[in-house]
């Protein structure tokens, strides 16, 4: 917990509110734009170390630890990182920067669907929650009101979150061993998106999009470049579709010329279906996340003597 470095400061959202609205469009869109390259640069620095395997941060290969360097990379658990090494990621790398890490790596894997950030899966009281798999591991961050205001005993009296780290669906870390703290940057994001959201939406990034973006796409983009899949694959969506034949009953030799088609093309057969049935067919499609995205973890509450 944090105690020498006093708590955390906490932005002046007001100020901030009319500081932007005291910008000109101009100067606004040179900002979004000098924000837009930075990203981008960061983002290309990333992608061609991942494909290394090298860390883009500290320029050492995944599996190297240095405890007199800690790194985000640890957090791969490529090297011998040990649940005891975390405090010394926490304390230098915020939850927004380990959070992107781990979002950026999902996504090069597969995108969106590797990541469950759902809107209606997250708890009332919760501030964000949401479960990212990579490879092997998952890691959940979670944070409840509560834990954002920094509510609680001596050892959780401070804005803080938990963590979950699962290596091949073992234990590695669990939300109780730590109460990892919210730097001031995180605290500033986090505030800002919350009581500005008309001034500012810090998000992770088009690198760092989740389920919640990709429930938001237009079905229609959805049906017509979504692919098929095979069976045991991860994938982002799952559709469903349903036709009705009209006056003169189903046209079989259409859905079986779609099924094959599909099976020969990848192509779904919900796109197939609104191409090639007849305008007396009616043809609807559900999408649902697929069946390989990730479960949210969920916190047991503790209970209380």
């Amino acid at each position: 917990m944090p105690s020498s470095k006093g708590p955390p400061r906490r932005v002046d959202v007001e100020r901030f509110k009319a500081r932007v609205e005291g910008t000109t469009e101009e100067e606004w869109l040179a900002q979004v734009e000098r924000d837009e390259r930075r990203y981008d640069s960061e983002l290309d620095a990333f992608v061609a170390g991942y494909k290394e395997e090298r860390c883009y941060l500290c320029g050492n290969d995944f599996k190297t630890i240095s405890r007199e360097r800690p790194c985000s990379h640890w957090i791969l658990r490529r090297g011998k990182f040990k649940k005891n090494d975390f405090p010394l990621l926490f304390d230098r790398f915020g939850f927004t920067q380990l959070a992107a890490l781990t979002r950026w790596a999902a996504n090069q894997e597969q995108l969106f669907g590797n990541i469950n950030d759902l809107d209606e899966g997250r708890g009332p009281r919760k501030v964000f929650e949401f479960t990212v798999r990579w490879k092997n591991i998952e890691w959940t961050f979670d944070c409840s009101e509560n834990d954002y205001a920094g509510h609680g005993g001596a050892h959780s009296d401070f804005p803080h979150y938990h963590f979950q780290m699962r290596i091949d669906g073992r234990p590695f870390i669990d939300f109780g061993d730590f109460h990892v703290p919210l730097l001031e940057g995180d605290l500033a994001r986090i505030d800002l998106t919350r009581e500005a959201p008309g001034h500012i939406d810090a998000t992770f990034g088009h690198a760092g999009r989740g389920m919640q973006f990709a429930s938001e796409i237009d079905p229609d983009r959805i049906i017509a470049e979504s692919t098929v899949v095979g069976d045991g694959e991860p994938a982002t969506y799952r559709m469903q579709t349903f036709i009705m034949g009209g006056e003169s009953g189903m046209d079989g030799e259409a859905l079986r010329s779609i099924v094959e088609e599909s099976m020969r093309t990848g192509e779904t057969m919900a796109s197939l279906a609104r191409k090639r049935m007849g305008a007396d067919h009616s043809v609807n499609t559900v999408i649902f996340p697929a069946d390989s995205v990730p479960e949210v973890a969920k916190r047991t509450p503790r209970k209380r003597r």
